[in-house]
């Protein structure tokens, strides 16, 4: 549930912001009844395509810290077993699940929330004893930790798996320039209903 402080705000914020877009959505309904031509040449003028494949294109790459890392391996296997000891030690022996579950005050069935609670600190022991133990592999088992990576390290790239992802696709726009008065009367019709709804409340609390 939303924290009583919080929701107001956000449902003004829903309220605004759905009634700024249905004006717009309804004028931009009339225009394509009334001067389809002008619209679809203001279109042209606003409709730019921004392109996030090239200016991410560093994300994609890999990068192999292996060699780094062996050459420092002590050092970091020992800053590994330290922090990870550390923050295991206070999860073990410092968290009181039913004390966070009361401070957190959220509106939800109590055994639920110290379930969820309980589940992620016993997840975050798990990730520590694992840190320890990559950590002494690091420094005593360096072969084996090696051969555990090579086996389990895979690069998995989003832009090979979805290349067509940032291609344009103008089908509606094509459509809309075939029949800018129909589609102009269902954008008109539906934001007015969007404008009169949210202006309803809007105005009714203001």
């Amino acid at each position: 549930m939303l924290n009583p402080m919080t929701d107001p705000f956000l449902s003004q914020f829903m309220v605004r912001f759905f009634f700024v877009f249905g004006i717009i959505g309804l004028a931009v309904g009339v225009g394509l009844v009334l001067d389809h031509v002008r619209m679809h040449r203001m279109f042209g003028i606003v409709n730019r395509w921004v392109s996030m494949r090239h200016s991410t294109k560093w994300l994609a790459i890999p990068r192999d810290t292996s060699a780094a890392v062996a050459r420092n391996r002590h050092l970091i296997g020992g800053i590994f077993i330290l922090v990870a000891a550390y923050s295991t030690l206070v999860l073990i022996t410092q968290v009181d699940v039913a004390r966070i579950a009361t401070m957190l005050r959220i509106d939800a069935p109590r055994s639920l929330v110290v379930l969820i609670i309980a589940s992620a600190r016993w997840c975050l022991i798990a990730g520590g004893i694992a840190a320890i133990a990559v950590g002494i592999m690091l420094i005593f088992f360096p072969s084996a930790l090696s051969a555990i990576e090579s086996r389990a390290n895979r690069w998995y790239s989003f832009r090979q798996q979805a290349p067509n992802v940032d291609t344009m696709h103008m089908d509606f726009d094509r459509w809309t320039e075939g029949h800018p008065r129909f589609t102009g009367w269902i954008l008109a019709g539906g934001a007015l209903v969007v404008t009169v709804a949210f202006g309803t409340q809007l105005f009714a609390h203001g």
